[in-house]
């Protein structure tokens, strides 16, 4: 449990972490978007690892039997989350996109909404062991909160594909972007559906 603990922790360390990167882009501070990009990837390294030793002890110790499948799924899929939370450092890290400054605030917005999914989704996955009904309720907020982010999207899309000073190239590298940072909410969505299945049977 302990181990599941710090798993879960890291992908908190990491939603906090993307934030701050977001807030450094638009601040053309490079240097600490790259710094941070590194924290990142280290954190979701680490995931990777704490995910793989506890999938290891769960079959070899014979641990949970009754829930193992259902344990090792969450594992699994909340382990899509920071990979994509990297990949999105990344993205920004190495291809820089030109978001004007009018389109930042609905970039953050989207990106308080995919926090606040991860949030409560996490929260939902610690009382996965201690009390189900809390699991059903939180991962049910994701799902409201995934609305609002989908909104934002939709807003931030039709913005810039409006922009008649951009070109079609760069119009869709910006779709690109706010895609990528859309789909953080959708995975933590997807997993909290499956929680919410899993806390139900059981």
């Amino acid at each position: 449990m302990d181990s599941i603990n710090n798993f879960l922790d890291n992908i908190l360390n990491i939603n906090n972490l993307f934030k701050k990167l977001l807030e450094s882009y638009f601040k053309k501070n490079f240097d600490e978007v790259e710094n941070i990009t590194n924290q990142i990837s280290d954190l979701e390294s680490q995931c990777d690892k704490i995910r793989r030793e506890v999938e290891r002890k769960i079959y070899q110790e014979t641990l949970i039997p009754d829930m193992r499948g259902d344990v090792l799924g969450m594992l699994e899929n909340l382990d899509k989350i920071p990979g994509q939370i990297q990949a999105n450092a990344h993205s920004f890290n190495t291809e820089k996109p030109v978001i004007e400054s009018e389109l930042s605030k609905n970039f953050l917005q989207l990106c308080d909404y995919a926090s606040e999914c991860i949030a409560l989704l996490i929260e939902g996955s610690r009382n996965f062991f201690i009390d189900k009904k809390v699991t059903i309720e939180k991962c049910l907020q994701v799902s409201k909160i995934e609305s609002k982010a989908d909104k934002v999207s939709t807003v931030l899309k039709k913005n810039i594909f409006s922009n008649e000073k951009n070109g079609l190239a760069t119009k869709v590298h910006l779709r690109y972007f706010v895609e990528i940072m859309d789909e953080v909410a959708n995975l933590s969505e997807d997993v909290a559906d499956r929680l919410i299945i899993s806390s139900s049977k059981n």
